[in-house]
């Protein structure tokens, strides 16, 4: 009987050695397929057993491990994509005009954005202001204050991932003194990772 006791304790330990290094090998798979995928997330958080951050050796057997991938590309995207929706059209100048700033750069995606840096959506037209600000005669009406639209409807799919703020900002290399700094201000929204 003892015989048969140890050999059902060593294959016991056996299945579990197998179950856990079956979970992990299957996360780290499933892990760089995501990461391959074109775009890839700009960047992930890692949870083993309810630790932030923890390798997924460290798994339990019967452990759970989450990666949490963070897609600001997606929340940009719908952002652009609800400005330019949400856009009054008449030359179409206005709408195409939206532009993504990362660290107050122009840039036509979020290539060259690192954890840490600032995205801002920003429309430098001279009159973006007064759209926002509703003191330009509208031909469609519901279509001034574009940026503050927008805002409501980004948080309101985005908000568990994101903050974004409405905000005026002045453009690189606008004066930043004088009577004439507020007409270098434009409508800016300004998006953070939670």
């Amino acid at each position: 009987m003892a015989a048969i006791a140890e050999t059902v304790r060593i294959l016991k330990q056996d299945t579990v050695e197998a179950t856990k290094a079956l979970l992990v090998q299957t996360a780290k798979r499933e892990h760089a397929k995501i990461m391959a995928a074109d775009p890839a997330p700009q960047s992930f958080v890692r949870i083993v057993d309810g630790i932030i951050g923890a390798p997924e050796d460290r798994a339990r057997p019967d452990g759970i491990i989450i990666y949490q991938y963070r897609r600001l590309d997606e929340v940009v995207e719908f952002a652009m994509v609800t400005l330019f929706d949400l856009s009054p059209v008449l030359s179409g100048e206005y709408r195409l005009s939206h532009t993504i700033m990362v660290d107050g750069i122009a840039e036509r995606n979020l290539k060259h954005w690192k954890p840490g840096s600032e995205i801002s959506i920003m429309n430098q037209l001279s009159y973006s202001r007064k759209i926002e600000v509703g003191k330009m005669k509208m031909r469609v009406s519901g279509t001034s204050r574009v940026y503050q639209q927008a805002l409501r409807k980004i948080m309101d799919r985005f908000g568990n991932l994101v903050t974004v703020r409405f905000t005026y900002r002045s453009a690189r290399g606008a004066p930043t003194k004088g009577a004439d700094r507020d007409s270098y201000r434009f409508p800016t929204l300004v998006i953070r990772e939670r």
